[in-house]
C-alpha cells in the first residue's frame, strides 16, 4: 500500500505536470482578449489547483498506508496470539477430557458407560 500511496500519485501528478509544462496553451493562436485572458488565468489556477490536490492526495494515502501497515502488523499479533490462546484452551480440555476419562474409568465399573 505505501508503494501504491506514494508512487501512484507521483507518476500520476508527474503525467499533469508534463502535460502542462509549458503552461496554459488554451487561447495561444486567438487574438487576445480579455475574456481569453480571465480564461487563461481561471484554467491555469484550475491546473495548479488540482496538482496541489495531488499532492495533498499523496501525503494523505501515504498517511493512511502506514495507519494500514501499522494496524495490519497489530491484528497479525493478534491472530498469532489467538491461534495460540485457542490451542491452549484445546489442550486444557484436551486435558480436562483425559482426566475426566479417567475417574470415570475409575469410578465406573468396564462397560456401564
Amino acid at each position: 500500500m505505501q508503494k501504491e500511496a506514494t508512487d501512484g500519485f507521483a507518476e500520476i501528478a508527474g503525467r499533469g505536470a508534463d502535460l502542462h509544462r509549458q503552461g496554459v496553451g488554451f487561447g495561444a493562436r486567438m487574438t487576445p482578449s480579455d475574456i481569453v485572458t480571465q480564461a487563461k488565468v481561471r484554467y491555469a489556477e484550475a491546473l495548479a489547483h488540482s496538482e496541489a490536490n495531488l499532492r495533498a492526495y499523496q501525503t494523505a494515502a501515504a498517511v493512511f498506508a502506514e495507519v494500514a501497515e501499522q494496524i495490519a502488523t497489530q491484528f497479525a499479533a493478534v491472530d498469532v496470539n489467538s491461534e495460540q490462546a485457542q490451542k491452549q484452551v484445546q489442550y486444557l480440555m484436551s486435558q480436562a477430557a483425559d482426566a475426566a476419562n479417567r475417574a470415570l474409568s475409575i469410578d465406573v465399573p468396564r462397560g456401564a458407560v
